[in-house]
């Protein structure tokens, strides 16, 4: 299973139909901010998320993950935003991956 983080911000992913892939982004929910994925449009469908602490330290950055799988073929965008989810205007980064399935 291919996996993403910020590193790969802004950049393009290749699947074949019935490939699944991981989105792991930092998160330290302790500031209030946590990641949001926008609604997405096929052909990826999310079917998992998950907030893995840090383990061993208070206030230490985790990581937010997203398991997406490739539905159908296509091309689309998968954009997260890390927000404070009381504040619609709070956000503190973007996060965005052009993707193909084929």
């Amino acid at each position: 299973m291919q996996v993403v983080t910020i590193e790969d911000d802004n950049g393009t992913l290749a699947l074949t139909l019935g490939d699944e892939f991981e989105v792991r982004l930092p998160e330290n929910a302790g500031t209030g901010y946590v990641w949001h994925l926008d609604l997405l449009d096929p052909p990826l469908r999310v079917v998992e998320e998950a907030v893995k602490p840090a383990l061993g330290q208070a206030g230490a950055t985790g990581e937010h993950w997203f398991r997406l799988h490739a539905e159908r073929s296509g091309d689309t965008t998968v954009e997260a935003k890390l927000v404070r989810p009381w504040a619609t205007d709070s956000v503190a980064r973007r996060f965005r991956l052009a993707v193909r399935v084929r």
